[in-house]
C-alpha cells in the first residue's frame, strides 16, 4: 500500500477524493481524521498544516499533497494520465473552470451555512447564510446554463475531475438551497448519485449516519 489518504468518509472533500481513487481503481489505505484523538490530529496537521481535508501521502514516492483539486490531479497522473483530467486541453480547462465553480460558489458557502447552523443560540449569522444561497443558487443558475449543451457529466462526455467534485459538494448543498426548477442539473445529479465510483464513497460514510443538519431534499 503506497496510497494513505486522510480524511473522513462523510467529509465532502473527502468523498471527492475517495471518488477519484475508486474510480481509476487506485488502492488506499484511509487514516481516519478523529478530531478527538490528540495523535491522529497531530498526525494529520503533520501532513496538512491547516487541518483541512483530504491530504494524500504517496509514501512509495515520499510525497505529500493536500487540497482536493491537486490530490486528483496527481491521482490521474499516478493512474496513467488523461481520464480525470482530460488529454484535449479545452475539455481539461472545462473540467477544471466547472471544478472551482462547484468548489467555490458551492462548497465555500455551503461550508459557511453548515457551521452557521452549529453557532450557539442568539449568535447565528443569518443575513450571511442568506447571503451564500444566494451566491449557491446563482451557481446552480450557471450549471443549468453549462449543462445545456447536452453534455452527459460535468465537463462533457466522459466523467473528469468536474464530476468527483460535483458527486458529493451537489448532494450536500443540495439539502440547504434546494435545485428548484433545473431539469439539467437535477438529471445530472441523478446520475452523479448512481455512478459506482461515488456509490462507493457513499457507501463508507453510511456507517457514521446522517451528520447533515438539514433534511434530503425535496425539490
Amino acid at each position: 500500500m503506497t496510497l494513505r489518504l486522510y480524511s473522513h468518509p462523510y467529509s465532502g472533500y473527502g468523498q471527492k477524493a475517495a471518488t477519484a481513487l475508486y474510480e481509476l481503481g487506485l488502492p488506499f489505505e484511509l487514516r481516519l481524521i478523529q478530531h478527538d484523538d490528540p495523535a491522529v490530529m497531530a498526525e494529520f496537521r503533520a501532513v496538512s498544516p491547516f487541518a483541512k481535508m483530504p491530504a494524500l501521502v504517496d509514501t512509495e514516492a515520499d510525497r505529500t499533497l493536500f487540497e482536493s483539486s491537486v490530490v486528483i490531479e496527481y491521482l490521474d497522473r499516478l493512474a496513467g494520465g488523461g481520464r480525470l483530467i482530460p488529454v484535449d486541453p479545452e475539455a481539461a480547462l472545462e473540467a477544471r473552470f466547472m471544478d472551482r465553480i462547484i468548489d467555490t460558489y458551492v462548497g465555500g458557502p455551503m461550508n459557511r451555512i453548515v457551521l452557521n447552523k452549529f453557532r450557539p443560540e442568539g449568535q447565528a449569522d443569518d443575513y450571511g447564510a442568506a447571503q451564500d444561497a444566494e451566491v449557491v443558487a446563482t451557481a446552480w443558475d450557471l450549471l443549468e446554463t453549462r449543462l445545456a449543451d447536452g453534455r452527459t457529466w460535468g465537463a462533457g462526455d466522459s466523467f473528469t475531475l468536474a464530476d468527483c467534485c460535483a458527486a458529493p459538494i451537489l448532494t450536500y448543498a443540495r439539502r440547504l438551497v434546494p435545485f428548484g426548477d433545473r431539469p439539467l442539473l437535477k438529471a445530472w445529479h441523478g446520475r452523479l448519485m448512481a455512478r459506482p465510483s461515488f456509490v462507493r464513497a457513499l457507501e463508507d460514510a453510511a456507517p457514521f449516519g446522517d451528520l447533515m443538519p438539514a433534511p434530503p431534499p425535496e425539490d
